[in-house]
């Protein structure tokens, strides 16, 4: 069918389903909530132009036969009429289960729906065996086994959300003849322990719940963020949602100070906001309850969306974070679909500081909460697959700047941008760190095969790192705990690997 009629049905069939509509006895139980209007895609995968000048169009990132081309990230100029098109929905599981809770996933329509189906992304943080790291489902899932037509050989909206359900209440199942039957109760057995595993973690979210401090940080969303939270110069700037889109952007460019090339730094959070922060994760960690520390670098910290923060913190990346990340960095930022959002923690007899690294992160927001201290600077370098010098060196080990944290102020690059704690000399330090996740940049070409070129100059001793480089020793001397670390560096990388050397 033409686009005109895929929106026209998926319309349709919304508006059938919504409070009131011919067919709203049809939802089921287990669907919390479902969106009215479906949402324009704003950028999707495309493939570049081929050497006889013609493009196609890449659709959701599916591989195809053919020539190899590059697929990029576009904007989709015409996504309001031609699709694709995507609805939210929070789904249950089976009563009872192990995700017998509201899920969020996102259906993104085909513009040749009810042809094809939607795809289904679960949102949010979520243990199942059966979806990779962005969320979606594993090939089986579009199987007819799992994700049937209806009665017409077609696929509707509420096929999808009965898939989604079932994706949450047991297993997948797969072909038959395709997998052995001690295989596959193998395969029940590991879907069984990871599902415990996520229904732990939401019940210790629950017992954390009633012991709260500052209830009023629970809960917000992206059209409820209190302005008083914010700087406000910035809270005008992004939460006035009269403002045209034009105006918005001159607001936001004028809170911005450049500190180096592809590093900005901008008023964020009142103090006040910062100290609530600090003492509901001081609270949290003397409650006895389980913490889990932010990543395998920082042995301080906290995670937030572990102790319940989960929900605002989507709504500040949402309303918040992106708006400014997509002005600064198009491409990276033009959407997020996920976060890990953490405290970081550095003093005298615990974390100095943290080693020079990249972040597994698209956009990286970084903003001080406190306490009094001196020293603990965050050194920025190159980078990674951008920074060259006239001969088209690498120069992701030459510093740029060193940047002094300040209560309330965010600092903002992309996640791989090479930068590293300085030692703290005196008092506590502790940031919020969000790392902002873009699935749709990271199914591209230029992520999947970033390209980093040899150095032509010695690097910077401030940009060296023990965790990363492999000729770290040439420069200085390997402390007897970093020796450990240094048998994963992989900097710089061998030949032909890029990207994949890294990871």
């Amino acid at each position: 069918p033409a686009p005109a009629a895929a929106l026209a049905a998926l319309r349709e069939e919304l508006a059938a389903l919504s409070p009131g509509g011919a067919r709203a006895a049809e939802l089921p139980a287990y669907v919390e909530c479902l969106s009215a209007e479906p949402r324009a895609l704003a950028h999707f995968l495309f493939e570049e132009a081929a050497d006889d000048g013609g493009e196609e169009d890449a659709g959701d990132g599916e591989e195809g036969g053919g020539e190899r081309r590059a697929v990029v990230v576009a904007p989709n100029a015409d996504g309001a009429t031609q699709g694709p098109w995507e609805v939210d929905a929070t789904v249950r599981g089976a009563a009872g289960g192990p995700y017998d809770r509201g899920v969020r996933f996102t259906l993104t329509v085909p513009a040749d729906f009810p042809t094809r189906p939607p795809r289904v992304a679960a949102r949010g943080v979520m243990r199942h065996l059966l979806l990779a790291d962005d969320g979606e489902p594993m090939p089986v899932f579009y199987r007819e086994e799992n994700y049937p037509p209806n009665e017409r050989g077609e696929y509707d909206v509420l096929g999808c959300l009965r898939a989604a359900h079932e994706l949450l209440s047991r297993p997948l199942r797969w072909p038959e003849g395709i997998m052995p039957e001690e295989q596959y109760a193998e395969v029940c057995a590991q879907w069984a322990a990871v599902a415990r595993q996520d229904a732990e973690r939401h019940a210790l979210i629950a017992r954390y719940a009633p012991l709260r401090k500052h209830a009023c940080l629970f809960g917000a969303d992206a059209s409820g963020l209190p302005h008083e939270w914010f700087d406000e110069d910035f809270a005008n700037a992004v939460l006035d949602e009269g403002l045209a889109p034009e105006e918005r952007r001159a607001r936001l460019a004028r809170l911005l100070t450049k500190e180096c090339e592809g590093a900005y730094s901008f008023a964020f959070l009142k103090e006040s906001f910062c100290d609530k922060l600090v003492e509901e994760a001081e609270h949290y960690q003397a409650s006895g309850l389980p913490v889990r520390r932010p990543n395998s670098m920082n042995a301080y910290g906290l995670i937030l969306n572990e102790i319940g923060l989960e929900g605002t913190l989507d709504a500040l990346q949402r309303r918040a974070l992106q708006p400014l990340a997509a002005m600064l960095f198009p491409t990276e930022g033009c959407r997020f679909d996920a976060h890990h959002s953490f405290l970081v923690h550095y003093e005298l007899g615990a974390d100095l500081g943290l080693d020079m690294h990249t972040d597994d992160s698209d956009v990286t927001f970084n903003t001080c909460l406190g306490k009094n201290f001196e020293g603990a600077g965050l050194s920025l370098c190159g980078v990674m697959g951008e920074d060259t010098d006239e001969g088209g060196g690498n120069r992701l080990r030459k510093l740029r700047h060193v940047y002094r944290h300040k209560k309330g102020r965010c600092l903002v690059h992309l996640g791989r941008h090479r930068h590293g704690a300085d030692d703290i000399t005196s008092g506590e330090r502790i940031n919020l760190i969000v790392w902002n996740h873009n699935h749709l940049w990271r199914k591209s070409t230029p992520y999947r095969e970033l390209s980093i070129p040899g150095e032509t100059e010695e690097p910077d001793p401030q940009c060296l790192s023990y965790t990363h480089d492999r000729d770290f020793s040439k420069y200085k001397t390997l402390k007897p705990e970093q020796k450990e670390f240094a048998k994963r560096a992989w900097y710089p990388p061998l030949p032909r690997r890029g990207r994949a050397a890294r990871e």
